[in-house]
């Protein structure tokens, strides 16, 4: 009997592919579809009926695409989609993305063919046409923490303007005027809407932001790290900084004290996500609270409820991040007063 790796092989395509044009489960580009059919008629491939019934009993499968899953910020995003799927008997599969394409598009890829019909997505380096053609196939596929207006019924996000705004009101409130991003090296929406956020409140107070103030490295410990080493090289004069995420304010804040500064004395820090790290570090983590657990949950409601063909009940699809207050984050003597 012919098997779906043959039929691969010969077309020149992975069995995934192969799965999607059999079941037409997602979008196949129409040269890749028509050799595929082609090397079905070629070996005489027949689906199996048997796996195709045991599919099609799987519609109580839940499906949860990540990033990381190392990071602490995807542990609670997982933990708020686990809840829903336990509430409503839902087994549920995880698989990562790891910020890179080819890899959220193979997960998607996988728990699709492993009978998923609802998913909750974190995509960041998936194109908005590829996720389009997914969802388009998908009613029960749910974004979570990227916004298409094309899907605004279904998407979950975060208004990560709003928040790091929100953090330079606090700074500029408490004296700083020469204020730096730390933020990530990917080119991801996060990145760009939380820098836009940043510049956006330096704007308002009319402050200067040098070239050299905004500092791009991966947003890990490490990332942290070499960022304070490049602000201590290159900006003495800062006094305070935004991180992209609470992990890279760690690195920085363990960077800084190797070099025998003190925080927030010497420099005061904001983080981002409000990680369970953040309230456990010295001095703890001025940071802003990403709702993730209370969107994921969300999230996983609406993919059952598309699922199920139910009408969705009342709920926002937009979350606010909120500063969570602590102690990295210590007043100028006396700040003059700036008013916007």
């Amino acid at each position: 009997m012919t098997t779906i790796r043959q039929v691969a092989a010969l077309a020149k395509v992975s069995t995934a592919t192969v799965s999607r044009v059999i079941n037409s489960s997602a979008y196949v580009e129409p040269a890749t579809q028509e050799r595929v059919e082609k090397a079905m008629r070629t070996l005489n491939y027949r689906r199996d009926m048997a796996a195709v019934a045991l599919a099609k009993r799987s519609g109580n499968m839940l499906g949860l695409l990540t990033g990381n899953l190392a990071d602490p910020f995807f542990a609670k995003l997982a933990r708020g989609v686990e809840a829903i799927s336990r509430q409503h008997g839902f087994r549920l599969m995880v698989c990562s993305g790891s910020h890179q394409s080819e890899q959220e598009q193979y997960g998607l890829d996988f728990l699709i063919n492993q009978g998923c019909e609802a998913i909750v997505a974190h995509t960041t380096r998936l194109s908005d046409e590829a996720l389009l053609r997914y969802a388009s196939h998908m009613p029960a596929l749910i974004p979570i923490n990227r916004y298409l207006p094309e899907l605004a019924n279904r998407s979950v996000w975060l208004d990560n303007i709003a928040g790091t705004r929100a953090a330079v009101e606090h700074l500029v409130a408490q004296g700083h005027r020469h204020i730096a991003f730390i933020t990530c090296d990917l080119p991801i929406a996060d990145r760009q809407l939380r820098l836009e956020g940043y510049r956006q409140g330096m704007s308002h107070y009319h402050l200067e932001i040098k070239p050299n103030w905004i500092i791009s490295q991966p947003f890990t410990e490490e990332g942290g790290e070499q960022a304070a080493a490049r602000l201590l090289e290159e900006c003495p004069e800062v006094t305070a900084v935004l991180t992209f995420n609470d992990v890279m304010a760690a690195g920085m804040m363990a960077h800084l004290r190797k070099c025998g500064r003190q925080i927030p004395e010497d420099l005061s820090i904001i983080g981002f996500d409000d990680i369970l790290l953040a309230r456990y570090l010295y001095p703890t983590l001025t940071t802003l609270h990403y709702p993730i657990e209370t969107m994921a949950k969300r999230a996983a409601e609406l993919a059952i409820t598309r699922l199920q063909q139910q009408e969705p009940g009342p709920g926002r699809h937009e979350f606010s991040p909120s500063l969570v207050i602590r102690e990295s984050v210590s007043p100028l003597i006396k700040p003059p007063i700036l008013r916007p």
